[in-house]
C-alpha cells in the first residue's frame, strides 16, 4: 500500500475553487451531469481537489477494511487506511469490534503498523500502551508528572460496521448507520455474499496507478469499454454486450450482472451464475462468478496518483489450473485498466478538453458516481 501525501489542514470548499479553474456554477454542473456531461477536467487535476476530496468525502464516508478473520477473537486488531486517516480496528474482550486513528495520542506515532494479536496496543516510539477499548493505560514516567491522569487520554475513535463478513470503516464517529447507506443494493449483495462466504483466501493483487482516484473507479464502474480494452480478458470470458450485462445504479451503489461465454480448458459456461459485481461509494468494490471472487478499494494519492488492492478468493474444490487461469485474467484485466486510465489522466491533466460526453445506455453508473461526488462537494 502506498503512502498517502499529508492533506493541508485548511478548510476548502469549491465555492473557493470556482475562479481559478473556471469551474462553472453547482446548477450548471449538476444540469451537465443530467444531460450526460462529466465533470469538470479540473476534478480530476487540480490539487485543491485533493484536499477537498479528504474532508468532503473520505473522512464521511464507509470504506473496505478487513475481512472478519482478521478480527475473529478478542486481542485480534487490524490495521488499515480511509482516505488520509490511518485505522486501527480491535475486537475487545467483550466481543465488540472498535476503530481508531491509528496515531498515539503523545506524539502521533503509529500504533501498529501490521495486523496481529495482543492484549494491549502499545506505541513502539515511546511505549504508551492502550486497552483494546482505546483508552490509555500506561505511560513511561507518568509517575513524574503532575496532574497526569490516564483517563482522560484515549485513542480516537471512527465508526466500524460489518457487512456480512466484511467489515467497514469510515472516519466519521457519528456516521450514519452503515446498513442504511447500501440498504439499496443489500438484496442483491446478500446472495454474493452468501455464496462468497465459503470462498478461500488466495492472493492480493496491488496497482500503483498514475492518474487519479475517481478515473480508476469510474473505470471499475461501467463495462463500456470491455469489448475494446479487455478483449483476451474480461471481453473474452464474459458477455458483455449492452443486451447481455445489466448494469443498476442508486445513490450511492452500483450493480453489475454478466454471464460467462467462456472457459478454459473446454469447460462449459452453461447453467453457471455468471459475474456479479457491487461498488459502493466512494471506493469500495466486490464481485464473484462460479469459481473466484474479489472484494477491494482504491484509494487517493495525490490528484495524479491513487493505489487500488483486490483480495482474490476462489470457490473450494475448483481445479486449481483454473483458479490460476482466472486470477491471472483478473490480474491482466486490473492492469489493462491501470494502462487505460495513466494515459486518460494526461487528457484530463492537459486541460486542453474541459469536459467530455458520455454515453447514458451503456455509462449510466459514471453519470451516478458523478453525482454523487459532485453532491458531497457542493454540501
Amino acid at each position: 500500500m502506498s503512502a498517502v501525501r499529508q492533506l493541508a489542514p485548511i478548510p476548502l470548499t469549491l465555492e473557493s475553487l470556482r475562479d481559478k479553474y473556471g469551474l462553472p456554477s453547482d446548477e450548471e454542473m449538476f444540469e451537465a451531469l443530467k444531460q450526460g456531461f462529466t465533470l469538470p477536467a479540473a476534478f480530476y487535476a487540480a490539487p485543491e481537489m485533493v484536499h477537498l476530496e479528504e474532508q468532503k468525502i473520505f473522512s464521511r464516508t464507509w470504506q473496505y477494511a478487513c475481512h472478519e478473520s482478521l478480527l475473529a477473537k478478542p486481542g485480534d486488531y487490524a490495521v488499515t487506511r480511509a482516505g488520509a486517516t490511518p485505522i486501527i480496528i480491535t475486537h475487545g474482550r467483550d466481543g465488540e469490534l472498535r476503530a481508531f486513528v491509528n496515531v498515539c495520542r503523545h506524539r502521533l506515532h503509529s500504533i501498529a503498523q501490521e495486523s496481529g494479536n495482543k492484549p494491549l496496543l502499545q506505541c513502539p516510539y515511546h511505549g504508551w500502551t492502550y486497552g483494546l477499548d482505546g483508552q490509555l493505560k500506561n505511560a513511561p514516567r507518568m509517575d513524574r508528572e503532575p496532574n497526569f491522569d490516564c483517563s482522560e487520554i484515549s485513542l480516537v475513535p471512527v465508526s466500524v460496521e460489518r457487512w456480512d463478513q466484511w467489515v467497514f470503516v469510515n472516519p466519521d464517529p457519528q456516521a450514519e448507520p452503515l446498513a442504511s447507506v447500501t440498504a439499496e443494493i443489500r438484496e442483491l449483495t446478500d446472495g454474493l455474499n452468501e455464496d462468497l462466504r465459503d470462498y478461500e483466501f488466495e492472493v492480493r493483487l496491488e496497482y500503483n496507478m498514475d492518474c487519479n482516484w475517481k478515473l480508476w473507479a469510474e473505470n471499475a464502474v461501467e463495462c463500456y469499454h470491455c469489448p475494446t480494452i479487455h478483449k483476451q480478458s474480461f471481453g473474452k470470458t464474459y458477455e458483455t454486450s449492452p443486451d447481455d450485462y445489466d448494469i443498476e445504479s442508486g445513490e450511492n451503489t452500483i450493480w453489475h450482472t454478466g454471464p460467462l461465454k467462456w472457459l478454459p480448458m473446454d469447460a462449459d459456461p452453461a447453467g453457471l451464475k455468471g459475474f456479479r459485481f457491487a461498488f459502493t461509494y466512494p471506493s469500495s468494490f466486490f464481485a464473484l462468478d462460479d469459481f473466484v471472487g474479489f472484494i477491494g478499494t482504491v484509494q487517493p494519492i495525490d490528484e495524479n496518483h491513487c493505489y487500488a488492492y483486490v483480495d482474490m478468493y476462489s470457490k473450494p474444490g475448483t481445479d486449481p489450473e483454473l483458479v490460476k487461469a482466472w486470477v491471472e485474467m483478473w490480474d491482466q484485466t486490473l492492469i489493462e485498466d491501470k494502462q487505460a486510465t495513466d494515459i486518460q489522466q494526461a487528457g484530463y491533466a492537459s486541460g486542453r478538453v474541459p469536459i467530455g460526453r458520455l454515453m447514458l445506455d451503456s455509462e449510466s453508473p459514471l453519470q451516478a458516481f458523478m453525482q454523487a461526488t459532485l453532491k458531497r462537494l457542493v454540501d
